[in-house]
């Protein structure tokens, strides 16, 4: 349960106990991405991942291409998933999924040749 403030967004935790976190004007992904996430994620036994999710919005993330022609999502030089298995396009977003995750990223994430 989460109540919308000026500045702050309050979320109360399972222990009753009220944590304030700044509020974000970032978009979520949408209903029915999530319900095809949530689909795959059972079938496929992978957890949903949101950490691109932002990045992607930013376009600070990126879909990676090898000269090998393998895809991996990249936040940075250090920072990337292991190789896409497949996409999905939902609405405005991206389903990936990797060997180990799947992740929602923005469809505006771009595509960039990486070695």
């Amino acid at each position: 349960m989460s109540e919308q403030n000026n500045s702050t967004t309050t979320v109360v935790t399972t222990g009753g106990k009220a944590t304030s976190a700044p509020a974000s004007n970032y978009s979520l992904p949408s209903d029915v991405t999530l319900k095809h996430a949530s689909k795959l994620s059972i079938v496929e036994d992978k957890p949903i991942m949101l950490d691109y999710w932002t990045a992607s919005l930013d376009k600070k993330a990126l879909i990676g291409v090898r000269e090998t022609g393998e895809k991996l999502l990249v936040k940075s030089e250090d920072e990337y998933t292991s190789p896409i298995a497949k996409f999905y396009k939902s609405n405005s977003e991206y389903i990936i999924i990797t060997e180990n995750s799947i992740y929602l990223v923005s469809s505006e994430i771009p595509t960039r040749k990486i070695s």
